[in-house]
């Protein structure tokens, strides 16, 4: 499910080339693909984030008449709230907050309407969800539809290449796509489609023969990373895996750092529509073997007070060598710093998915009784390097979808606790689609947050047919997000965008109501994942993605919840999602944006 590892280097490497250039053949620094980049995007017309001030000394805004929803244990409900500048100045009831008001406050009146924290996005790569998103939406119910959405959006793109993101494999025979089926609908210029997971790409004929792929072409990696083909050696159209996707892609569009920063910055208003005021960026595409040229951007556009959310960052480790691990993230959080981005965790790639076989787990696979996965490290690595990151004071967050990997890190961190000196840990595993009944306890005991998508606990056919084939009686205790908090544990959410099975969304009322029912957004009659009593409470869903996440990435004494003194991250909701039906949480709109006392989404 996660895409990261895989695509992270080579869509390093294309991103820094020229169109038209070939990616072995060009090179460019750092600060010159930032100042490129973002002098570029700066023609898109978000000339600053807008902002109110009060220069009375009295609040900014108050906010009054409605639910507010605090995440304050010593008052969960508040009626009004007062805002000076950049920080919460008190909370508590209507008649308490009107005697702050000054000649410049800004009221805004509910009107019964839902004020709540700003979302914060526990695990999500935003440069990558805008790179392999752009283009046409094809996460539809069929092929049918597919076709039809590239139609359209032929029609309303005349020229130039078409792109698009979203297909799944369930949409077709077990041959996959075929080129024959773009051609029918454009023929003279190329098309390709990333597959949901992003591991796949479904190209036309044109794109095929501008890349000069073709019945003598060599796979990049045979068996792993190829191009399918018909009974007589032609391409079908279907590239799998990175480095055959990318020699496609590359040939066809490459991405230039003025696209690249474009396209982020095409982003950032949705993700302020969708409530997220913070985010923990799971890992970016390095330039080379350079983390920090993606992370700048994120730096230069806060300074350029175009920023519309918290980022705190991450130094990616995927494989071996580990030695300058610690050293890289030292050295990463010095240069990439600024009052909104800080780079603070090592984020390790512990396995790969159980689509691929790629999970590293306890028991073999269902369906490949001879074989369990593999981990990218050895026992000793894993000591090693979990051991040092500990020792250096910074925590680790660790891709793991497979139960091996989950026990192993498990093992490394409980070393870590007994070798290192005592401190304030928040060490996280991620995404954690099964875990033992064995090793479910050992998070609470050990201090270590579990990390869930709860845009992942769908009763959706990958998970009910595919991951049941790959698991057999263990796809019954899939995702056990409610388990983790009976035994003592904390849970945080992040959608892992464009990362997903079945549906992608950066969008965390979709989590919320996804982890509440265990079922696909859209019919109340869905198939549910079992177990039933996996469900989480609206409260319990609501925290993972605001205070949860926070408390995840050493930001809860500032943002999660609404309290004098905190940051002023807040939210308005059309309607109170603790009060109404389940099914509506989805579609709940949020009207207004607030991230650091400005509004990045709405009007106040």
């Amino acid at each position: 499910m996660c895409i990261n590892c895989g695509l992270n280097e080579a869509l390093g490497k294309l991103v820094a080339a020229n169109p038209g250039t070939p990616l072995s053949r060009f090179a460019v620094s750092r600060r010159g693909f930032v100042r490129g980049a973002l002098a570029c995007t700066a023609a898109l017309g978000a000339s600053g984030i807008p902002a109110f001030a009060a220069t009375d000394g009295k609040p900014t805004y108050i906010f009054r008449g409605g639910k507010v929803y605090t995440q304050n244990p010593a008052m969960p409900w508040a009626e009004a709230v007062a805002v000076s500048g950049k920080t919460i100045l008190a909370v508590g009831t209507n008649a308490e907050i009107d005697k702050l008001k000054g000649p410049s406050t800004k009221v805004v009146e509910l009107g019964g309407r839902l004020l709540m924290p700003g979302f914060v996005e526990g695990h999500i790569h935003p440069f990558l969800g805008a790179f392999l998103t752009s283009g046409v939406d094809l996460q539809v119910p069929d092929l049918d539809a597919a076709v039809a959405a590239i139609d359209a959006y032929a029609k309303a793109h005349p020229t130039g290449p078409i792109r698009g993101f979203g297909w799944r494999v369930d949409m077709f025979g077990p041959e996959g796509p075929t080129r024959q089926i773009i051609d029918k609908i454009v023929s003279d210029r190329p098309a390709f489609f990333f597959s949901i997971d992003g591991h796949s790409l479904w190209a036309n004929s044109k794109a095929l023969e501008i890349a000069g792929v073709n019945k003598d072409t060599p796979d990049p990696i045979p068996r792993f990373s190829y191009y399918a083909r018909d009974k007589d050696g032609f391409p079908t159209g279907y590239a799998l895996e990175v480095n055959a996707v990318l020699q496609l892609v590359n040939a066809v569009q490459p991405i230039s750092p003025t696209a690249m920063g474009q396209l982020m910055v095409e982003w950032m208003p949705k993700a302020s529509a969708a409530g997220i005021t913070a985010v923990f960026d799971a890992g970016v595409p390095p330039i080379g073997s350079d983390q920090a040229t993606i992370l700048s951007m994120y730096t230069d556009l806060d300074k350029q007070g175009r920023l519309p959310f918290r980022v705190v960052g991450s130094y990616i480790v995927k494989s071996p060598p580990i030695d300058t691990a610690v050293k890289e993230l030292e050295a990463l959080q010095k240069t990439v710093s600024s009052e909104l981005v800080e780079i603070s965790f090592m984020k390790i790639i512990g396995d790969g998915t159980q689509s691929g076989y790629t999970a590293w787990l306890v028991e073999p696979y269902s369906d490949r009784p001879d074989f369990r996965g593999a981990s990218p490290f050895s026992v000793e690595e894993w000591i090693a390097l979990i051991g040092a990151t500990d020792a250096a004071g910074y925590d680790v967050h660790v891709h793991a979808c497979g139960d091996g990997t989950a026990r192993m890190v498990l093992d490394a961190i409980e070393k870590a606790i007994a070798n290192n000196p005592p401190r304030n840990r928040r060490h996280t595993i991620a995404h954690l689609v099964y875990v033992t009944d064995e090793d479910m306890p050992r998070f609470g005991k050990l201090g270590v947050n579990s990390e869930f998508s709860g845009n992942w606990f769908s009763g959706d056919p990958d998970t009910l047919i595919n991951m049941k084939q790959r698991y057999g009686e263990r796809a019954e205790l899939m995702y056990r997000a409610k388990s983790t908090l009976k035994n003592g544990g904390t849970i945080s959410f992040g959608t892992d965008w464009p990362a997903s099975g079945y549906f992608s969304t950066f969008k965390p009322l979709d989590s919320i109501q996804i982890a509440v029912t265990r079922q696909l957004i859209g019919k109340k009659d869905n198939p549910i994942l079992a177990p039933l009593d996996e469900r989480l409470t609206v409260a319990e869903a609501v925290h993972a993605n605001t205070l949860g996440a926070a408390r995840q990435i050493r930001l809860e004494d500032k943002i999660g919840s609404i309290e004098a003194g905190k940051m002023a991250d807040l939210l308005i909701l059309e309607r109170n999602i603790f009060d109404g039906d389940v099914y509506d949480i989805a579609s709940t709109k949020i009207e207004l944006t607030l991230m650091n006392g400005q509004v990045v989404h709405g009007t106040a």
